[in-house]
């Protein structure tokens, strides 16, 4: 490591620019939303949301100071543990030595152009119990999120951020959400987001990709609703975090987290960072905690159908398969053709145009040694439902030899994962209306995986 890397930000007529290195990297807010908000507001923001932006960044590119021309920002110590707790996972996705990101982000120097924090100023935050913003995707836990609101009476508004990191979803989703937007009557957004190309190392024509600076993704989107938040005059920004977001792996006596971002811990440091700076307006809360991921699978597609069609959850590294939202050739395509199969949800109603059973490699990260994220252990359960199902494919013979002996009792899975987890922050007034939501879907899930 040497030298230092040097962050001159600023706000602009629409956004925020973040230079670098010599770039530009810009977050383009639509006009209207970002002249409505206070310019006390503006500097807050700035400060840390630029911080949030990039504090893993000498860590990918090897410096070892970072300085700023912002204040220090009042939620640093909230931002700074998200990113550490997150780093021996990364590890493990980079192949890198046990705690050799983690010894080096700690020694990190952050400087900054003075030594006091923006305060909080703003007032005049007025919000609406019904209105929430919706970090959109047309992942499954997005889409359930907007349709379970639209049933119990909550007026969703949609943020779509861009990930330039994933070159072939925006056309489609961009195309898909004009569309999905005006079937169900809403109103939504585009986030034009450049600091998203550093993810990966775009930015920096990395020729290996790194997994640094993914664990904070929810976070900083939480961040970036605040804008769409004070003009909506919304009280919660929401997010479809499910159950086993909370998992952890022990790597030589450290908790390696999964998910760190998207824990319950991180959620409460997530409401804590809003309502500070919503002068405690705003708040963070989980549409689906209790849920499994494959509960929200179920849920979308049994329950609201017209919503799950629009389903796109491929990672999109590659390009899509022709009139499809799948690649059909990524852990996350692989993974949403499982749950189809143990959901029994038609498969081509929900774009994919090929039996991923069919294809070789495709369950390497379950199988092999291959890196992604999600829950072996809810990988265990599906296999069963189709191996109790007698369902022919080799992955399902290379389940029964090499998983099946090693995994729990059906009994334990069929009871836990049709099963409410405990939960801690959904939306107060309206958590009686989606428990019983959960219960109805639960039960419908249980007869469904049991045949």
């Amino acid at each position: 490591m040497n030298k230092a890397l040097l962050i001159n930000a600023k706000t602009s007529g629409n956004g925020i620019n973040i230079n670098l290195l010599s770039h530009n990297y810009k977050i383009t807010y639509p006009k209207k939303i970002w002249v409505s908000l206070p310019n006390d507001f503006k500097k807050i923001f700035l400060d840390n949301l630029v911080y949030a932006s990039t504090n893993f960044l000498p860590l990918m590119l090897k410096k070892n100071k970072i300085v700023y021309n912002t204040n220090p920002p009042i939620l640093e110590n909230l931002l700074y543990k998200n990113v550490l707790f997150d780093l021996i996972n990364c590890e493990r996705g980079d192949h890198k030595p046990h705690l050799a990101y983690l010894k080096n982000f700690y020694n990190l120097e952050f400087l900054f152009a003075s030594q006091e924090s923006t305060l909080p100023k703003t007032t005049d935050w007025q919000t609406n119990e019904k209105t929430v913003i919706v970090p959109f995707t047309f992942g499954k836990e997005s889409l359930a999120t907007v349709a379970l609101c639209q049933e119990i009476g909550l007026k969703p508004i949609l943020v779509y951020c861009q990930e330039p990191s994933q070159p072939y979803e925006e056309k489609y989703k961009l195309k898909a959400l004009k569309k999905f937007s005006q079937e169900f009557g809403l109103t939504y957004y585009f986030l034009k987001n450049d600091p998203g190309l550093f993810r990966y190392g775009k930015a920096f024509n990395f020729k290996k990709p790194t997994e640094i600076g993914w664990g904070t993704q929810t976070t900083v989107l939480a961040l970036m609703m605040l804008p769409f938040a004070y003009k909506h005059k919304a009280k919660y920004i929401l997010f479809g975090n499910e159950y086993s977001n909370n998992e952890y792996n022990w790597k030589n006596g450290w908790k390696e987290w999964l998910s760190y971002d998207q824990t319950n811990e991180n959620i409460i440091n997530q409401d804590n960072m809003v309502r500070l700076l919503s002068n405690d307006q705003v708040k963070i809360r989980s549409t689906f905690q209790p849920l499994e991921e494959i509960n929200i699978f179920f849920l979308l597609h049994h329950r609201y159908p017209e919503y799950g069609k629009y389903q796109f959850s491929c990672i999109a590294e590659e390009p899509l398969l022709k009139n499809s939202q799948w690649c059909h050739n990524c852990y996350k395509c692989a993974l949403m053709f499982l749950f189809a199969e143990c959901c029994k949800i038609d498969h081509q109603k929900i774009g994919f145009k090929k039996n991923l059973l069919n294809l070789p490699n495709l369950y390497d990260h379950y199988f092999g040694k291959k890196f992604a994220a999600g829950s072996n252990k809810e990988l265990d359960f599906s296999f069963y439902i189709l191996h109790n199902r007698q369902h022919s494919s080799n992955y399902l013979k290379q389940f029964k030899k090499e998983k099946l002996p090693k995994t729990k009792t059906w009994s334990y899975y069929l009871k836990y994962y049709t099963s409410q987890k405990s939960y801690t922050n959904l939306p107060e007034k309206f958590e009686n209306k989606m428990l019983k939501i959960f219960t109805e879907e639960l039960s419908h899930f249980k007869n469904v995986i049991a045949k």
